[in-house]
């Protein structure tokens, strides 16, 4: 590596003199160092991971679809595994792709969560364990890890009310099974359902400009 005490430059290679002002140049011991950091290549890309995932997902159906098919359906758990496998992918490929956005990340897995117990739940005879303890539970603890992720990262209002919409939304989804009658103790899903509303006059009254500019960069208002 040479150097041109003139210019107060460095340059590369060998050079009779600067390029610059074409003066003496002095020899330098070292190497210049990389313009832009050198990136370590993954040993595995995140395409190889899902298509590995994947065939070990369909490996797992088939397998447990042909045990289904020659026991004649006599084994009531090969659903429920099934139904595990696929949410265990679910869970694996929206980590890998989604990895960088934990609200999106951790909102996607409880409504997989609830859709997948709700399942379970009436395949064994629909005691109403998830829709009286299981979801309102899932949903108060998604409202407070929404906020703290949202504080951890200094997320802005604007950046994370969509996911706070989506729960919004879900608390309110369990009037359904109020008003059909599937859920008969309803004390835990009314308080989850009113601590959502508290929460959207909290945001009405306190943060209506910020809820405002959200909503014109959501919906272009």
């Amino acid at each position: 590596m040479q150097y041109c005490p003139k210019c107060k430059v460095k340059i590369r290679g060998k050079k009779s003199c600067c390029p610059l002002c074409q003066g003496q140049v002095r020899e330098m011991e070292g190497e210049l160092e990389a313009s832009f950091p050198t990136l370590k290549k993954k040993v595995i890309s995140d395409f190889t991971l899902f298509k590995v995932s994947t065939f070990l997902f369909i490996a797992a159906e088939i397998i447990l679809e042909t045990l289904n098919i020659q026991t004649g359906g006599q084994l009531p758990f090969i659903g429920i595994c099934m139904l595990g496998f696929l949410v265990a992918w679910v869970t694996f490929v929206t980590t890998l792709y989604l990895r960088n956005n934990p609200l999106k990340v951790i909102t996607w897995e409880v409504f997989v969560a609830i859709v997948v117990d709700v399942y379970i739940d009436l395949k064994t005879g629909f005691r109403g364990w998830s829709v009286q303890w299981m979801v309102p539970a899932t949903l108060f603890g998604l409202a407070i890890a929404t906020i703290i992720i949202a504080r951890i990262m200094k997320l802005r209002l604007d950046e994370y009310i969509l996911y706070l919409m989506l729960d919004i939304i879900m608390a309110l989804l369990q009037i359904i099974f109020i008003k059909n009658g599937m859920n008969t103790f309803t004390w835990p899903a009314v308080i989850v359902i009113m601590i959502y509303l508290i929460l959207v006059a909290a945001l009405v009254i306190f943060r209506f400009s910020d809820l405002k500019n959200a909503s014109q960069k959501m919906f272009n208002m």
